[in-house]
């Protein structure tokens, strides 16, 4: 048992971490925030290194109070929490911190460390005091959380804001809120990348479990080689590149639960550059919804290979079929190679929203006039569970004569055929979200996918009918 700490004695401790934190401190930054993009907390430790530089932080001195939030406060027992602890019991410290629920003191300095659950931004309170607030499992929150947290966190030099969690969507808030907006100089560092942004208040760390001395040795003999970790994740590059990619890596993916509906989409093979050919006629794929946008997928094909190379997606106050059909003049309404409407069969009926004697399509061919489109409707739509069948199979390469390919712009459609689900029956999962700004209700996924339904079933319409015969 240690008998006796000083200040001095912390300052010469080396990190018994199993991945490097020394870089988590940027010096004379207000506000900073620090995000970690890496791995699980096992393969990587960044929790368990965000942990030991908080505890050494409180024994370096008074007022070095961190709050630690979760999404949830149902989850703080279970994890940050215990590896504090955890940590506290395995540096013989538990003389010198005080540990109560959610609470945790280093009895020598006064500083401390509390947690919360976020449940609702709009509860932040209690920072008072705060110098260092962690969002664990970041991308568990959401933005309006984090807008929230950097209003509130105020008052103190050398305040900051760290967000650790594992990159599973190229569509989290993270990525296109935060990170898309940044522009990134590259430092050099004994990890898998560091990046600050342009006027030095962000600094983004990414490791892996190659950075994980525990996993693959420090190349000097220390450390330990785990075999059997190592080619679980071999296993992964082969099998299954896109969890590879997010739990190996450390970089952007889609962690896949199962219940997809496109279950062989993969971005890794079918996500690429698919720029417009001036040349080849345009195919456009409608879906009649307004919320969250009026969808309007736009593809081209030769030889049997399909790919989506637009889509047009228009928000309130735009998400109108007029709006849509003018967005689309004005992107390829120089095209003279042909036009083909494809889409949902239940908008041929007369709309009783619509102007007496026009439907959806009849204003379609009104708005795109100049384009003489040639519509490709069903009289009927095609049965969900078989064209869902069907779609995958050409995901899969198992439709003889059909490829397909996405262009990576598109990044509402392939959010779309990334997260729709299915529900029961095996249909579409039309789950609905409410948008806390507007009040309004939507379904969130499904548009995307149902055109790209539409359209395979009717473009290739005879290998959908060899597909059903068996």
């Amino acid at each position: 048992m240690v008998t006796h700490i000083n200040l001095a004695d912390i300052e010469s401790w080396e990190y018994v971490a199993e991945a490097i934190v020394h870089d988590i401190e940027v010096e004379s930054n207000h506000n900073y925030y620090l995000s970690a993009n890496n791995g699980m907390c096992v393969h990587n430790s960044k929790t368990f290194s965000y942990v030991q530089r908080t505890i050494i932080y409180m024994m370096e001195g008074q007022g070095n109070n961190s709050l630690i939030f979760r999404k949830f406060s149902t989850d703080i027992n279970s994890s940050v929490f215990e590896d504090f602890k955890r940590v506290i019991a395995d540096w013989c410290l538990s003389d010198y911190f005080k540990i109560q629920q959610h609470y945790i003191q280093c009895l020598f300095t006064g500083s401390y460390t509390r947690f919360k659950g976020l449940d609702d931004s709009e509860k932040i309170k209690g920072l008072a005091g705060i110098k260092k607030i962690c969002m664990e499992e970041f991308s568990q929150f959401e933005i309006d959380d984090f807008k929230q947290v950097k209003k509130r966190l105020r008052g103190m030099k050398g305040q900051q804001i760290v967000g650790i969690f594992n990159p599973v969507s190229e569509m989290s808030f993270i990525k296109t809120d935060i990170f898309d907006n940044e522009d990134f100089t590259d430092l050099h560092t004994g990890i898998q990348s560091k990046q600050i942004n342009a006027t030095g208040d962000m600094v983004v760390l990414r490791t892996c479990y190659l950075d994980n001395i525990w996993i693959v040795g420090d190349g000097r003999g220390g450390g330990f080689i785990d075999s059997h970790v190592i080619a679980d994740f071999e296993r992964d590059r082969v099998k299954d590149v896109n969890y590879y990619n997010i739990y190996a890596l450390g970089v952007w993916g889609k962690l896949r639960t199962g219940g997809e509906f496109l279950k062989q989409f993969r971005s890794d093979k079918h996500v690429g550059s698919y720029p417009y050919c001036e040349d080849l006629p345009l195919h456009i794929s409608f879906d009649e919804n307004v919320l969250p946008y009026l969808t309007c997928n736009v593809f081209q094909t030769k030889d049997g290979f399909i790919r989506q190379i637009d889509e047009i997606m228009l928000t309130d106050p735009l998400n109108t079929l007029k709006d849509t059909c003018e967005e689309f003049i004005k992107r390829y309404g120089k095209n003279q190679q042909g036009l083909f409407i494809y889409g949902d069969a239940t908008s041929r009926k007369q709309d009783t929203k619509i102007q007496k004697g026009q439907n959806f399509y009849l204003l379609i061919k009104l708005y795109l006039e100049k384009c003489k489109p040639v519509f490709r409707v069903p009289l009927a739509n095609p049965s969900v569970v078989i064209s869902r069948g069907y779609v995958n199979d050409i995901l899969s390469g198992d439709i003889e004569g059909i490829q397909i390919g996405f262009d990576a712009k598109c990044r509402n459609s392939i959010n779309d055929y990334q997260y729709c689900t299915e529900d029961e029956e095996g249909k579409v999962n039309k789950r609905v979200v409410r948008d806390k700004a507007t009040g309004q209700s939507y379904q969130e996924y499904g548009h995307a996918t149902d055109c790209l339904r539409y359209i395979l079933t009717s473009l290739f319409i005879e290998k959908y009918k060899k597909f059903m015969r068996g």
